[in-house]
């Protein structure tokens, strides 16, 4: 008999936090999961930590693998999972007792391939609690507008589970920071019910040494070239909501040019003002609405404080806009 739900939670340098983590899933009020803990080359004792886990509950796998990054050691577990559905959670977080439970009644009562719950994000001064809404049920078309919205829920993974028959040919791409963004829209496309509820189940902890924001301080322009391809793809399948990308990725390449600029050492990195300049001219020749181009305008005038290159790419909207 293949479990209910798997449960993917990949291991590395989280001796202090994982304890909490595992037995908060293995206290689940549903019990039918199986728990895979992928150890992706962790060099304290996280791997033994897992091995004793694994004695002490049948439920428990363990993959060991040499370190290959977050996206990595899910691909890992994906490959072996046998459950009906798919979940994730963070080695350094927890999950409330019933949030498995309550995910999958919320699947197979409403007849949906994807449940949404909401976060409680702790912070090191304060901590912020999300959602407050009642159960509702959307197409992937109104499923995907909302995500990228933000509004009742995001790209995030860790606050959903997933039918397996979904991911079949979907996997986190490896090398990159932003991978749920650069998954969760894909598994969207694929599904037919998506249902989420305001209820704030997964508890996520803001560290300062994250690979979200050791991404951040290093410099790094994953977010503009997934939201990038995003466009590309909703361009494709769903054109009315491709402003809404639009906006994401304008503002991710803000994000970046402002940080870029905070070190003050042009050199360093202009190849990736180069790919931000070329993204964003390409980007542009399709969202030429008033709205959308003043906004444009806007954007491009603030990037040409920080870097002369997106002169030319203003002059050049500027030019397309007096040719409509």
């Amino acid at each position: 008999m293949y479990p209910k739900i798997s449960i993917i939670v990949p291991v590395y340098k989280v001796e202090p936090f994982i304890h909490k983590c595992v037995d908060s899933v293995l206290l689940q009020t549903f019990t039918d999961f199986e728990l895979i803990l992928v150890d992706d080359g962790s060099p304290d004792n996280c791997g033994k930590i897992c091995d004793e886990y694994a004695q002490k509950d049948k439920r428990v796998k363990v993959i060991h693998k040499e370190n290959g990054g977050l996206s990595d050691a899910r691909n890992a577990g994906l490959d072996i999972a046998t459950g009906d559905y798919i979940g994730f959670v963070d080695s350094d977080d927890w999950i409330e007792s019933d949030m498995f439970e309550m995910l999958y009644n919320m699947c197979v009562e409403n007849d949906c391939e994807i449940a949404n719950c909401t976060s409680i994000i702790h912070y090191s001064h304060k901590t912020v609690t999300n959602g407050g809404h009642q159960l509702i049920i959307h197409d992937k078309k109104e499923a995907m507008k909302v995500m990228l919205e933000g509004k009742l829920y995001d790209e995030v993974v860790w606050t959903k589970i997933f039918k397996r028959d979904l991911l079949k040919d979907i996997r986190f791409k490896t090398g990159i920071i932003y991978e749920d963004t650069a998954f969760t829209y894909k598994v969207i496309h694929e599904s037919s019910r998506i249902c989420c509820i305001g209820e704030p189940k997964y508890h996520y902890i803001k560290r300062e040494n994250s690979t979200m924001d050791r991404a951040i301080k290093n410099v790094k322009i994953d977010s503009v070239l997934v939201y990038d391809e995003m466009y590309k793809f909703i361009d494709n399948y769903y054109p009315e909501l491709r402003n809404l990308v639009a906006l994401k990725l304008a503002n991710s390449a803000m994000t970046v040019l402002n940080l870029i600029a905070a070190k003050q050492n042009w050199k360093e990195y202009s190849e990736e003002y180069y790919r931000i300049a070329s993204i964003l001219n390409r980007y542009f020749k399709k969202n030429m609405k008033t709205k959308e181009y003043l906004n444009t305008v806007k954007i491009l005038l603030i990037a040409t404080k920080i870097h002369p290159i997106f002169y030319k790419v203003i002059v050049n909207l500027v030019s397309r806009r007096k040719a409509i």
